[in-house]
């Protein structure tokens, strides 16, 4: 009786969360709709298509590419209208470029702005043109900023940039879910931004978001950025300066180019003091937001905002303006040539006129969204960034750049870069005097050994692991493990094969891709870290891919996980083994694999030793508790199938690492 009571109370449950989400999704509050969609969905609720739709445009609107190129890819067949605009977006924005022109051609058959799909898809060509990486470094700093970044300033002998407070609450977010920032400083250390960080100063310190700043050169004023609500609830980009008194900084000033009809954000000042420039959409641009500049007077008055012109400003958005020492504007646009999001451009002033606009290229731009490009006012080579084209590309990071160090190869035959054109310098012959000719001793000639060359494609086949037979039309992708830029993808064919090319940028010694194989509902995903070196290997040795089966306790099976801390199994590990073993005793007919994986920490092949042993003791205990040794097959994965960000090179907390360390139980296949 009780289960009939129940039945209508979910229902009423699933209807009521999507009904919320349908109002958020009205009021474009997409990150509070997300939420409901979501909490409808694991109520039980069956999505139609116009309501999936929506939920892949929530993931656009917020920025959240790659779900949102996932999501559209799964309803690639039924899109129109302006969905295929935004689909092709997010096909450039993941750096699938080719497939993005496609897109790009179909959007303007749906009714797209042909004017501007041409130049999108101008962008697509572009970047297949430039896929080459200048010798700089560009990697992540340990600032953390907890979600998202403002850009980043230096100040006397460290920087300030905007941050959240480690843990700050649910509720205290904004309509993208991200927690609201204020300023904080940390010293420089050898160009290093220390993890110590405090409170810019308490008088800063806003209700909503703070950021986005500019300092004069003698570091007295300051210009920021103000998230300020208005009348209505509108929430409205504001730019105000403070002065600094000796102590602390005061008397806060609302700059009058502000409006609360319109945004003013994102102030830079110029090196001599003259000349403020900012981002506003304010009616009367070229696009979305644009560059203006406002002349700064003795007086501490403004002369009238200029925009800047057709040469700097798009259909898009500019963002982010810089100028640097040596008077180059630098800023970020989605409208010029580029790789997908927000990009770095330079731009010349000539003849009173900001114009050369120039990408920076790879690796200071990524697929992903790259901003607030700073030089270092003490060395011209060394400076920072903001990106969010690590891990999930999600977050935004702050990145320091460096020149990358060549080293000098003897041998090498190849031209550097912009040293084609350059003569050898003979040096002077001195005479010479008979030299004093010791003993002969044995030498050994140098042997030089050619470097193998790299493969220039991934190749394999794909396998059913139930029946060994061939999987065709699944997807195969690999993907940038740093910038998660899609390098390119392939359709396996009916025996199996696939083939994807590699480009040459990324024909390197020891170059790590991401892989992911799919095939819809079909078979699981498989995600796994794969290095160059390796295609050789899963080229002969193929790629297994496991069936999904339809038996809801084999699903079960397959979505159990077993947690371990160093090699003991934790006790909330035991208790998923029991209950593993109670369906297997159930099902005696069912194989199963115990894929080991451990956090990418310590040794790599201690790693591989540490995660077959334990899958090793999961075996002993189910074998302990009856089940047979041939229904099941411990595999050590050590750190190739991580669950999160946290690969090497990136910081994790502890507890975020041990997420890693587990026992997955995948259904390999029934027995006969």
């Amino acid at each position: 009786m009780a289960v009939l009571f129940l039945v209508p109370l979910l229902m009423g449950a699933q209807k009521s969360e999507l009904k919320k989400a349908e109002g958020f999704y009205k009021n474009g509050e997409y990150f509070k709709a997300l939420e409901n969609y979501n909490a409808s969905q694991k109520l039980g609720e069956t999505f139609d298509l116009e309501t999936r739709k929506k939920v892949a445009r929530c993931y656009y609107y917020l920025n959240n590419i790659d779900k949102a190129f996932e999501t559209f890819t799964e309803l690639a067949d039924d899109l129109s209208g302006n969905d295929v605009l935004l689909y092709a977006i997010t096909a450039h924005k993941v750096g699938f470029y080719e497939g993005a022109i496609e897109l790009f051609e179909k959007a303007k058959i749906e009714g797209a702005n042909p004017v501007q799909v041409n130049e999108m898809i101008k962008s697509c060509q572009w970047a297949l043109e430039n896929s080459d990486f200048l010798p700089v470094l560009v990697n992540p700093t340990t600032a953390m900023t907890f979600g998202q970044s403002f850009g980043i300033n230096y100040y006397e002998k460290g920087v300030v940039y905007s941050s959240a407070l480690e843990g700050a609450g649910s509720k205290n977010v904004d309509k993208m879910g991200r927690p609201f920032m204020n300023l904080y400083y940390s010293d420089l250390k050898d160009g290093q931004i220390q993890e110590t960080k405090r409170l810019f100063s308490e008088k800063l310190v806003f209700p909503f978001h703070v950021g986005a700043t500019a300092f004069t050169s003698d570091y007295k004023m300051l210009f920021f950025t103000r998230a300020v609500r208005v009348k209505g609830g509108k929430d409205v980009m504001k730019i105000f300066s403070v002065k600094y008194d000796g102590k602390d900084w005061g008397n806060i000033t609302e700059l009058y180019i502000n409006s609360d009809d319109y945004d003013c954000a994102h102030p830079a000042i110029s090196p001599d003091n003259k000349v403020l420039y900012f981002v506003s959409n304010r009616r009367g641009g070229f696009g979305g937001k644009d560059l203006y500049s406002v002349e700064l007077k003795n007086n501490n008055t403004f002369g009238e905002p200029k925009n800047l012109g057709k040469d700097i400003n798009t259909y898009g958005d500019e963002v982010y303006p810089v100028v640097s020492k040596d008077n180059k504007l630098y800023f970020s646009s989605d409208g010029h040539y580029g790789f997908g999001g927000w990009d770095i451009f330079m731009a010349d002033f000539i003849n009173g006129k900001w114009t050369n606009v120039t990408n920076m290229r790879q690796p200071y731009n990524s697929t992903a969204d790259d901003f607030g490009y700073i030089i270092d006012p003490s060395n011209s080579q060394w400076g920072f960034l903001s990106s969010n084209r690590a891990g999930d590309r999600i977050d935004d990071v702050i990145f320091y750049v460096r020149p990358r160090e060549v080293e000098k190869v003897e041998d090498e035959k190849r031209p550097i870069a912009g040293l084609e054109n350059l003569k050898p310098v003979e040096e002077p012959v001195e005479p010479m005097t008979p030299p004093v000719v010791p003993p002969i001793v044995d030498t050994v000639q140098e042997v030089i050994v050619a470097t193998p060359a790299l493969p220039n494609a991934f190749a394999s086949v794909l396998k059913n692991s139930s029946n060994n037979e061939a999987v065709a039309g699944a997807s195969v992708l690999l993907k940038d493990p740093v910038s998660g830029a899609i390098i390119g993808q392939a359709y396996s064919n009916a025996d199996g094969s696939f083939n994807v090319p590699i480009p040459v940028a990324y024909q390197k010694q020891d170059q790590e891709f991401d892989l992911i194989v799919s095939k819809g509902n079909e078979f699981r995903e498989k995600q796994m870290i794969v290095n160059i070196q390796e295609f050789d290997d899963i080229k002969k040795n193929g790629i297994i891919l496991t069936p999904i089966f339809n038996d809801a306790v084999l699903d079960d099976i397959s979505l159990m996980v077993i947690p371990y801390v160093g090699e003991e199994i934790t006790a909330e590990g035991l208790a998923v083994i029991e209950k593993l073993s109670a369906y297997m005793t159930q099902n005696p007919n069912i194989v199963v694999k115990l894929n080991g994986h451990t956090d990418a920490r310590g040794n790599r092949y201690t790693n591989l030793d540490v995660s077959q042993r334990v899958a090793e003791k999961c075996e002993q205990i189910l074998m302990g508790k009856g089940i047979a040794d041939d229904n099941m097959i411990p595999r050590s994965y050590a750190e190739r199938y991580l669950v999160n960000k946290c690969r090497r090179g990136v910081y994790c907390d502890n507890e975020t690492h041990l997420q890693n360390r587990r026992i997955e139980v995948v259904v390999w296949r029934k027995k006969n």
